[in-house]
């Protein structure tokens, strides 16, 4: 199969969106595909090492990327968050220009927009008129309202993002066509799914936009030794919308009887009020902050604890729950968004998001709970550990093929409909 791949973000050995587009370029060559991959000129460099160092001649001969770069004033305005949608728009419309160039004598036979993965951020690549997937897409989801006194940017954060959200899906014209005409939308939550529908999409399908890395799965469900204080995992970035404010009052009300220690693993705006808020809650003694870390001990961490506590208020999903469940541990989280639809109930304890008070309560007695049952803790992790097994890149490429193969046999356009 021919396929093009439009993965604005793309670069080996890291994670977010350039970590997702690499893998979806893997995964499509890994599958015996030939693949044009359309990117930034950013992740050069470490591309092309890659590559060298990890594929042969004949492998690389059926991979070829493309990069394509924005004028300079363009690249200028990037250090500006409203730059940031500037150049992202610029660079698809040079995208759709360079693939019109691109396409063998056959035409593509399925073209593939992988990043960004919101839908707010459109291709132009519907109107080349091939079989189009659009996806794993987030995006629809919101910061419920009731909790915004842990979020205090969030005129910033949450009103200009809903705002700039609803301009653009409805004057963006590509935002509406690269979904209606798309032969497959892939959302990775509810609130996604349902906003993608009201925009047009005809078919669209759940599918989460986080994988594991091969290797990264233990053989076996990991055994965890037991303790006498309980070990609660914090694991992100330190903003506001993360919530660990939430997190951190919800501990203050554990029953005293309780012996637990919270590690907290992340840097960010809210670094430098960190140990203020510690000792807010009463909890300077009962919790560490090991900052950044490089990902050997994070991946520790992940095993020497006993349960993975996190409780964002706005994320797609949250890759490091797919993590926390791979390394086997329990999981006390929200029950909204990505974390509702995808991590199995029996997986996970998660906590209503109707009130502050109402959540707060339900993540105490969820500490409280896990201390006082560790056959329950190890039941929990076996369930995580077993849906994480399904989520690997490799399984998720196969998930992919199988999904693609049905669109494969949709007539294609009359030729003077492909290029408009």
């Amino acid at each position: 199969m021919r396929l093009l791949l439009s993965a604005y973000a793309c670069a080996p050995n890291r994670g977010g969106e350039e970590g997702n587009g690499f893998n979806w370029m893997q995964q499509w060559r890994q599958l015996g595909h030939e693949v044009w991959c359309l990117t930034t000129p950013n992740g050069r460099a470490d591309l092309e090492a890659y590559l060298v160092q990890h594929l042969s001649p004949a492998e690389r001969a059926r991979l070829h990327l493309v990069y394509v770069a924005v004028p300079g004033w363009v690249e200028y305005l990037y250090r500006w968050q409203f730059g940031v949608y500037v150049h992202y728009m610029v660079w698809q419309y040079l995208a759709w220009r360079t693939a019109r160039q691109l396409a063998p004598p056959e035409g593509f036979d399925l073209v593939h927009h992988a990043t960004y993965s919101s839908l707010q951020m459109a291709t132009w690549l519907w109107r080349l008129g091939r079989p189009l997937v659009v996806g794993p897409l987030g995006g629809g989801q919101r910061a419920p309202a009731a909790f915004r006194r842990y979020v205090p940017d969030w005129f910033k954060t949450e009103t200009l993002r809903n705002a700039i959200s609803q301009l653009l899906t409805a004057c963006d014209h590509n935002v509406r066509q690269s979904l209606r005409r798309a032969a497959l939308v892939l959302a990775t939550n509810t609130e996604t799914a349902t906003e993608v529908r009201r925009l047009g999409a005809p078919r669209v399908e759940m599918f989460l936009d986080s994988g594991l890395p091969a290797g990264y799965l233990p053989a076996a469900f990991p055994e965890r030794a037991a303790a006498p204080v309980l070990r609660l995992l914090w694991l992100g970035r330190l903003v506001t919308r993360k919530a660990l404010p939430l997190v951190l009052e919800a501990l203050a009300r554990v029953a005293p009887r309780v012996p637990f220690h919270l590690t907290i693993v992340g840097d960010g705006v809210l670094g430098p009020q960190l140990p203020a808020l510690l000792a807010q809650h009463g909890l300077t003694d009962r919790a560490t902050w090991r900052g950044t870390l490089p990902w050997p001990e994070v991946r520790d961490a992940f095993l020497t604890h006993d349960v993975f506590l996190f409780a964002s208020l706005r994320d797609s999903f949250a890759t490091q729950l797919l993590e926390a469940m791979g390394a086997g541990l329990p999981i006390i989280t929200l029950d909204h968004q990505g974390a509702h639809d995808f991590i199995p109930r029996a997986a996970a304890i998660k906590a209503p998001v109707d009130t502050p008070a109402e959540t707060v309560a339900a993540l105490a007695r969820a500490v409280e709970y896990c201390y006082d049952h560790p056959a329950a803790r190890v039941a929990m992790g076996r369930a995580g550990y077993a849906f994480a097994c399904t989520q690997t890149w490799d399984a998720r490429g196969h998930q992919m093929q199988r999904l693609a193969s049905g669109l494969l046999d949709a007539s294609p356009m009359p030729a003077k409909a492909l290029y408009k």
